[in-house]
């Protein structure tokens, strides 16, 4: 095989980030926090055009993978199937394996010239870019009816209470502690996830609960803690307009995803009180007497999911 001769395609595959890093048989549902049971649509295997005769043709015999040149043989087939099945638009395999053999047979003509390659990659990603685009707009679309649809059943449940913004939440443990206020901290451990249950964060798993300002998080868990009492925990429901919206925070939330968490209020750090001045100490101004206690914590690890 001529090295020289292979490069050009395959290298623009390469440096446009379709060919993959070879790993095991096939890649694992990731356990990080991603949509795991609904793949994403831009790395959905299109359907190829398969022909009569390799649908009737028996399954390939496995192969001893003892043999280095089996080995790194069927390595390099791993890696071009894996950018082959991140391609979202239908191929013709058939065309696609003549190709190859095309490309490495010295004895065979190549019918495409290098430029005109480059040419068919870049349409190529062009189009896939459209189709991805096209998905996320249909996926996106398909979120707000699912949780407008989910909302409205679970609204019926005479044990969920709704925030003045539409937060939905159900009281898991009462607790007798005070409400904090936007200008408060609070400490809470959590739990969240997807509408579908994929989780996106989790303190209780990193071993520590989380301190912040009540005003420093999304507009769907200040409406949330701001009727909760220290010691309480709930599951709550956040509509995605309360929560990240269109834009979501990738790759961890999709666009219009609804939000659900078990929040517990563990402690409320109220603000410090305006003390009267004494007269060998001036009143400080407006703006002082008005921050927390505590500034917030610069290494403090801020949830996912969180602004």
């Amino acid at each position: 095989m001529s090295s020289k001769k292979l490069a050009p395609c395959f290298l623009g595959i390469l440096l446009t980030g379709s060919l993959v890093a070879c790993g095991g048989a096939k890649p694992a549902v990731e356990t990080a926090p991603a949509v795991q049971n609904a793949p994403d649509a831009a790395t959905t295997v299109a359907a190829p055009s398969i022909s009569s005769a390799e649908q009737a043709a028996p399954a390939p015999q496995k192969v001893s993978l003892e043999d280095p040149t089996n080995r790194y043989s069927y390595a390099l087939g791993m890696d071009l199937g894996k950018a082959v099945a991140n391609v979202n638009v239908p191929l013709n395999m058939e065309v696609l394996m003549g190709a190859i053999k095309d490309q490495i047979d010295t004895g065979r003509a190549v019918q495409m010239s290098d430029s005109a390659c480059e040419s068919a990659l870049q349409d190529l990603l062009l189009k896939m870019q459209l189709q991805r685009d096209a998905d996320a707009k249909v996926a996106a679309q398909k979120a707000l009816e699912e949780q407008a649809l989910f909302l409205s059943k679970n609204i019926m449940d005479t044990t969920v209470k709704v925030t003045t913004k539409g937060v939905q939440y159900k009281i898991l443990k009462e607790g007798q502690g005070i409400v904090p206020k936007a200008a408060d901290k609070v400490q809470v451990h959590y739990v969240g996830t997807l509408l579908d249950g994929t989780e996106f964060d989790n303190s209780i798993k990193r071993g520590e609960p989380l301190e912040f300002p009540v005003s420093a998080v999304i507009e769907g868990w200040q409406d949330l803690l701001q009727v909760m009492h220290e010691g309480e925990k709930v599951k709550a429901w956040i509509p995605s307009a309360l929560a990240y919206g269109e834009e979501g925070v990738d790759p961890l939330i999709p666009a219009n995803a609804m939000l659900v968490f078990e929040v517990e209020l563990l402690k409320v750090l109220a603000e410090v009180p305006v003390e009267e001045p004494t007269a060998a100490e001036p009143a400080a101004p407006a703006a002082e007497a008005s921050k927390p206690a505590a500034a917030p914590k610069a290494d403090v690890q801020k949830p996912a999911g969180k602004k």
